[in-house]
């Protein structure tokens, strides 16, 4: 083998091992906690807390999903983040929250769908901000009740549709 013939076989070589190595463990995943940091699928979410997934009166403990109320979106023109708040009227401690946002133009056309899985400590009673990275990657929306910016830009609305949230035990 002369040297060229080595080293093009290196280079293939190592090449395939870095595809494989920059892949392999990699997980993907559409979880943020409230600071807006994506957290670990294992991450310690349900361990010493309970499931509440719907309105049901008779079932979760007596617990509904409209105890937990999200409110205060905002979301200006250039802005990398979107930020709300999350209301905990139970009488528990909240750790995590499940919801859909829905972006909507202000006539009501669906621009948008996400899924969240918020990891928070909001104790009863309490309120907390929650920060997550935006959909709007161009940044050429606003939330409607933002003021607009002389950059133009168009308007959206949201809608939360909660799906589940945790109660520490």
């Amino acid at each position: 083998m002369n040297i060229k013939t080595i080293l093009s076989v290196i280079f293939v070589v190592s090449v395939l091992l870095g595809n494989c190595i920059s892949t392999e463990g990699r997980k993907i995943s559409d979880r943020q906690s409230a600071k807006g940091k994506v957290v670990d699928e294992k991450e310690e979410m349900t361990a010493g807390s309970f499931m509440v997934a719907s309105e049901c009166e008779n079932c979760n403990n007596g617990y509904r999903l409209n105890q937990v109320v999200f409110s205060g979106f905002d979301k200006k023109l250039r802005s990398n983040q979107e930020s709300f708040f999350i209301t905990n009227h139970t009488d528990r401690t909240l750790t995590a929250v499940a919801l859909y946002i829905d972006y909507l133009t202000p006539d009501g056309r669906q621009l948008h769908k996400k899924y969240y899985r918020l990891v928070c400590n909001i104790p009863p009673g309490e309120t907390r901000k929650a920060d997550i990275r935006t959909w709007d990657t161009q940044n050429s929306f606003y939330y409607e009740k933002c003021a607009p910016s002389r950059g133009g830009g168009s308007p959206f609305t949201v809608r939360f549709d909660p799906v589940a949230y945790y109660l520490r035990y």
